[in-house]
């Protein structure tokens, strides 16, 4: 399966869940502060962590070596707030 299918059935998913979740009422928005950007670059952070740790896992040492220097940019960035 290619990434557009993907893109498109993932789409259709969600909307057949939120159009069935609006017309049972189950629904309930409500309001979520924004994230400041301490807890984005913390996230994000958690995020590349995983993922560097999935690479040296899978033995995919190249991968797992970029995601290292993306973390270390994000550290610099972090220390600076």
């Amino acid at each position: 399966m290619t990434e557009k299918e993907l893109d498109y059935l993932a789409n259709k998913i969600a909307t057949q869940i939120i159009d069935k979740l609006l017309y049972t009422g189950d629904l309930q928005i409500s309001y979520f502060p924004s994230a400041t950007d301490e807890e984005i670059m913390a996230a994000e952070l958690a995020r590349l962590m995983t993922l560097m740790s999935t690479y040296e896992d899978n033995e995919e040492y190249e991968k797992a070596a970029i995601i290292k220097r993306k973390i270390e940019r994000l550290q610099t960035k972090y220390g600076k707030l």
